[in-house]
C-alpha cells in the first residue's frame, strides 16, 4: 500500500509525459515546392471553351437505347476543333461509340505510361427545379467571374483542364519522358458500364500497365474539416464499394377491419428500424488513421493531442466523430433507406412491401459480409436480395510514385494547401481500371468552399475563373514533373 502512493502519481506523470511527447512530435507533413517558371494561360479563353463543352447537354441515362447521343458526337467533334495543336500531337479513338482515348507518345519507352481520367456525361437537371438556377444549366454562360452550369465541377471542368494542359504544351514542342494516357468515359454517372468497363478492357487487351492513374475526386475544401484553417487538398487513395439491397415482405391480403398481428408493411417498416439501428460497426481503420496523420498536425492543440493518442481517446474520438454525417461516413459502411414501397389503399391489406437500403461499403469489408449482416439483422422472414453491388476498391500507397507526384503538383499551385489521403465516399470510373493499375489517385484541382459541396449534381454549379486557372497550372505541373 505505501508503494501505491507513489506509484499512482508517477503512472500518471509518465501518461501525461507520453501525451505530450507524441504531441509534440505530431507535426506537418507539408512541404514547400518551387512552381514551374510563370505560366501565360489564357484564362478568358479557356472559360469560353468550358462554356462550349457545357453547352451540349451530353446526359447520360441508365438505358443506353434511351439517350440522346448526339450531344456526345457534337462534344468529340467539338474537342477536336477546339484543342488543333493537342490534337496533333495526340493519337485518338473512339471506343464504344462515344467514349474517347488518347496518347500521347513520350521520349522513354522504358517508362511505365501514365493513365488521366475525366468523363464526358453529366447528370440531369432536377426536373422542377430550372427556375431555381441563377442562369440556365446548359446555358454556359460567362457572368460574374464564373462559368455556369451541369458538368463546370463534375467533371467537365477535369477534362478541359487536361486538354489545355496539353493544348498549352504541345504548343511549346514539349514532349513528355514516357507515354501519357487520357481515357474519358461517356457513362461515368450511370455506373460507366459502356465506358470506363469498355476503354479498361482494351488497355488490358494490349497488355497495358500504368505508373499510377489519377481521376476526379477530392478536391482543394476551405471549411470542410473541422478545426483546420488551412485549405485542405484531399487526394483520395480508395473508395467505398457500392449496394442496394432490396428487403421484401410478404403478407396475408384481406381487409383492413381484420388485420394480423403484423402486415408485410408492418414487417418492413421493423426490418427497417432495425437495420437503421444496428448498423455496421464504427472503426477507426488504418486508412483513416492515414487520413488523420496528415490532418492532424493541422488543428489546434486540443484536437491535435487527441489525434496524436488515439491509443488512449480513440474512444472518445469515435463518439464524437460518428456524430455527424461526414465523420460518420468515414467511420464505418453507411445504411442508407432510400425506396418504400407497398400497399395500394388505405383498407386493403398489403399482400407484399418491400425496401431499397443503399449501402456505401468501406474498404476492408465485403459485399458477402453486408449481405449476412442484414440477413442476421431482418430475420428469416424477410427476402433478402442485391440488385446491384460492387465491392470497394484497393487502397493505394501514400508512399508512391503517383502520390508524391501529385502532392507536389498541389503544392505548386495550391502553397497554402496541407494534402491528406481520404477515401471517397462516391463512385468513379477509377476503380474499373484497378486491373492495369495499383497506384489508384482521384482529385480534382479547384478550390471550393463547403457551400460549393452542394453546387455538385445540384443546382447553380458553376467553377470560377480562378480555378479554371489553377486546373490548367496544375496539369502543366504535372506533366512536367
Amino acid at each position: 500500500m505505501p508503494y501505491l502512493v507513489y506509484l499512482i502519481p508517477a503512472g500518471i506523470v509518465l501518461i501525461i509525459a507520453v501525451i505530450l511527447g507524441r504531441t509534440a512530435a505530431f507535426r506537418s507533413r507539408r512541404y514547400a515546392v518551387e512552381p514551374q517558371r510563370s505560366l501565360n494561360i489564357d484564362v478568358d479563353r479557356a472559360a469560353e471553351r468550358l462554356s462550349r463543352a457545357v453547352q451540349l447537354p451530353t446526359i447520360t441515362v441508365s438505358d443506353p437505347e434511351k439517350g440522346d447521343w448526339g450531344p456526345f458526337e457534337k462534344f468529340i467533334r467539338y474537342l477536336e476543333q477546339a484543342y488543333p495543336s493537342a490534337h496533333g500531337v495526340l493519337e485518338r479513338e473512339i471506343v464504344n461509340g462515344y467514349s474517347l482515348l488518347y496518347r500521347w507518345k513520350g521520349r522513354d519507352e522504358s517508362l511505365k505510361p501514365v493513365l488521366f481520367l475525366a468523363h464526358i456525361d453529366v447528370v440531369p437537371v432536377e426536373e422542377g427545379t430550372e427556375q431555381d438556377w441563377h442562369y440556365p444549366p446548359f446555358s454556359g454562360a460567362l457572368a460574374e467571374g464564373f462559368v455556369w452550369g451541369r458538368g463546370t465541377m463534375d467533371v467537365k471542368n477535369q477534362l478541359i483542364s487536361v486538354l489545355e494542359a496539353v493544348e498549352y504544351l504541345a504548343a511549346e514542342g514539349f514532349t513528355p519522358a514516357r507515354d501519357f494516357y487520357f481515357a474519358f468515359g461517356h457513362d461515368e454517372e450511370t455506373r460507366g458500364e459502356e465506358g470506363a468497363v469498355k476503354l479498361s478492357e482494351l488497355l488490358q487487351s494490349r497488355g497495358l500497365s500504368f505508373e499510377y492513374i489519377l481521376d476526379e475526386g477530392g478536391a482543394v475544401t476551405l471549411g470542410a474539416m473541422p478545426g483546420v484553417k488551412r485549405p485542405i487538398a484531399l487526394v483520395g487513395i480508395a473508395e467505398k464499394g457500392y449496394a442496394d439491397i432490396r428487403i421484401t415482405a410478404q403478407g396475408e391480403a384481406g381487409h383492413s377491419s381484420m388485420p394480423p398481428r403484423h402486415t408485410a408493411a408492418g414487417l418492413i417498416g421493423r426490418a427497417v428500424a432495425a437495420l437503421e439501428k444496428r448498423q455496421r460497426p464504427a472503426r477507426i481503420s488504418p486508412y483513416l488513421k492515414e487520413t488523420l496523420a496528415y490532418v492532424g498536425p493541422e488543428m489546434g492543440f486540443g484536437l491535435r493531442l487527441i489525434l496524436a493518442n488515439l491509443w488512449l481517446f480513440g474512444p472518445l474520438f469515435k463518439m464524437v466523430f460518428k456524430s455527424s454525417r461526414a465523420g460518420n461516413a468515414l467511420l464505418r459502411t453507411t445504411t442508407a433507406v432510400t425506396v418504400l414501397e407497398g400497399g395500394s389503399k388505405p383498407n386493403v391489406l398489403p399482400q407484399k412491401a418491400s425496401a431499397v437500403i443503399n449501402y456505401r461499403i468501406a474498404p476492408g469489408e465485403s459485399v458477402q459480409e453486408l449481405l449476412d449482416h442484414v440477413r442476421e439483422v431482418v430475420g428469416d422472414k424477410i427476402k433478402v436480395e442485391p440488385i446491384q453491388a460492387t465491392e470497394p476498391s484497393k487502397i493505394s500507397p501514400v508512399d508512391g510514385s503517383g502520390f508524391q507526384a501529385i502532392e507536389q503538383a498541389v503544392y505548386a499551385v495550391f502553397p497554402e494547401a496541407a494534402t491528406v489521403p481520404y477515401i471517397v465516399m462516391g463512385g468513379t470510373d477509377a476503380i474499373r481500371y484497378e486491373p492495369v493499375c495499383d497506384q489508384i489517385y482521384r482529385f480534382t484541382p479547384m478550390l471550393i468552399s463547403k457551400e460549393d459541396l452542394d453546387r455538385l449534381h445540384g443546382t447553380n454549379e458553376r467553377l470560377s475563373l480562378e480555378n479554371i486557372e489553377r486546373g490548367i497550372r496544375f496539369y502543366i505541373e504535372l506533366f512536367k514533373r
